[in-house]
């Protein structure tokens, strides 16, 4: 009986890593439909439902880590990240933060050089430029909603400060190798 009791467990931890997955897929959804809907007055509200994005990303990541269970979304959680962060870029153009014709070119650029390429590195190359966009405007005019986000980032810093020292070397390493061989 304690073995069936454990396997439900198991499972549940494999649902609620998907679910948790499913909701960055959502919160993409819901900062699109802000920018394209009410723009601009709409800031604070995306750059919450980021926030609580990427907490749900730290989260899944931890359970999935710590359980031996397969989840049905986990192929998928990175290119749900990426359409987090691009759902929060495409806000930034459709606010009327920066114009719609620089995302596009960007956006296009990003995918040709990616598909030429075929490495994850070069995806994310890509990603910590529309992060560092987005950021810098969520600093520039909500900043009161980006101290979560910021006191988040600074804490997952903290948190896996040793699987930075060791994969941004790597990561940065691959990029060289790729584009100065």
């Amino acid at each position: 009986m304690a073995e069936i009791a454990s396997e439900k467990r198991y499972c549940l931890k494999a649902f609620i890593t998907d679910a948790l997955t499913l909701s960055r897929l959502v919160a993409a959804a819901a900062i699109l439909w802000l920018g394209w809907t009410v723009g601009r007055a709409a800031f604070p509200k995306a750059i919450l439902l980021a926030t609580a994005g990427w907490i749900t990303d730290a989260v899944d990541g931890y359970i999935a880590r710590r359980s031996h269970c397969q989840t049905r979304l986990g192929i998928l959680d990175y290119p749900i990240d990426a359409s987090l962060a691009w759902a929060s870029f495409i806000f930034i153009a459709l606010a009327g933060f920066i114009s719609i014709r620089a995302m596009l070119l960007y956006t296009l650029f990003a995918t040709l050089v990616t598909l030429w390429f075929r490495r994850k590195a070069v995806l994310v190359l890509f990603m910590r430029g529309v992060d560092l966009t987005v950021f810098y405007f969520a600093l520039r005019d909500a900043f009161l909603y980006t101290l979560p986000l910021l006191i988040w980032l600074i804490f997952l810093a903290w948190l896996h400060r040793q699987r930075l020292r060791t994969e941004t070397p790597q990561w940065l390493r691959e990029l060289r190798a790729l584009f100065w061989k």
